[in-house]
């Protein structure tokens, strides 16, 4: 293509350059991104948790072994005291009922008579004449001689062959007067009030129907304490050495054959076994 006249290089294609290259910067930085690695970074590690603490171990304890106590021993319930300590004269309820009019003998040593254990109770045999009391006496006596006869026995309980048993008063008085408070004396060179015939002692007192019942019933088991008196049921069983079949023998006949408590010697020989069959609940009348 002709140049327009005049008209130069430089001019064409602009003011040139020196012709001594430019030099170069070396210390200008390089873009990083034309240097610098494509690789991406790494990245740092997860950090590790932390281990969880193990907890102690938990010591094993064996539960307890319960102590269980040995059990108490089975203490039965104490039987009630007896009303006397003489083993003879042991209560206790027998194992029949009674059946009056049955009657047995008995004779021979006391061993041959009934213990106190096959008597009837107190409760049974006092019912069981309450009707032949009713017919002599009136109520405020009978009551009378129920105590009295109670608290008689109770008296003796700390005496060395006591308590003399109430049962046996009970029979004694019934054998004697029929249980009446007001009986007649009778007199055989001594005098035997009721209600159990003793020894010089006191008889009923109308003005002191209670007072008499009570010292008539002391008189035959305690003795008469006057001048002359006679023994009572406890004193002729203390000198027996506690045998009450022997006392009794000798409350009615004044001494004793051992050897057969039936022969009275002079007085009535079925009186211990009158006795018995009182006790036993066979004889009421």
């Amino acid at each position: 293509m002709a140049m327009a006249t005049g008209t130069t290089c430089s001019e064409i294609f602009g003011t040139a350059s020196s012709s001594t290259p430019a030099s170069v910067n070396s210390s200008a930085p390089l873009p990083s991104s034309s240097l610098a690695p494509t690789q991406s970074p790494i990245p740092d590690p997860a950090p590790v948790p932390a281990p969880a603490p193990v907890p102690a171990p938990v010591p094993v304890v064996p539960a307890p072994v319960p102590v269980v106590p040995a059990p108490a021993p089975v203490v039965p319930a104490p039987a009630p005291a007896p009303p006397i300590t003489n083993p003879s004269n042991t209560q206790s309820t027998p194992v029949s009922a009674p059946t009056p009019g049955v009657l047995t003998v008995y004779s021979g040593p006391a061993s041959n008579f009934p213990p106190a254990s096959a008597w009837q109770p107190f409760s049974a045999l006092w019912a069981l004449n309450l009707p032949a009391l009713h017919e002599v006496d009136n109520d405020a006596d009978i009551n009378s001689i129920q105590s009295s006869i109670q608290e008689i026995s109770d008296d003796t309980n700390s005496l060395p062959y006591g308590p003399i048993d109430p049962r046996v008063i009970l029979a004694v008085i019934m054998q004697e007067s029929s249980g009446q408070a007001t009986v007649g004396a009778t007199s055989n060179g001594v005098t035997n009030p009721g209600l159990m015939q003793s020894h010089d002692g006191v008889g009923y007192s109308f003005s002191d129907p209670a007072g008499s019942i009570l010292q008539m019933i002391h008189d035959g088991v305690l003795g008469v304490l006057t001048p002359g008196g006679g023994d009572g049921l406890y004193n002729t069983t203390y000198e027996q050495n506690g045998s009450i079949w022997e006392g009794i023998r000798k409350y009615n006949s004044g001494s004793v054959d051992v050897t057969n408590l039936s022969n009275g010697l002079g007085s009535t020989n079925s009186y211990c076994s009158d006795i018995a069959n009182r006790l036993m609940g066979a004889k009421n009348t």
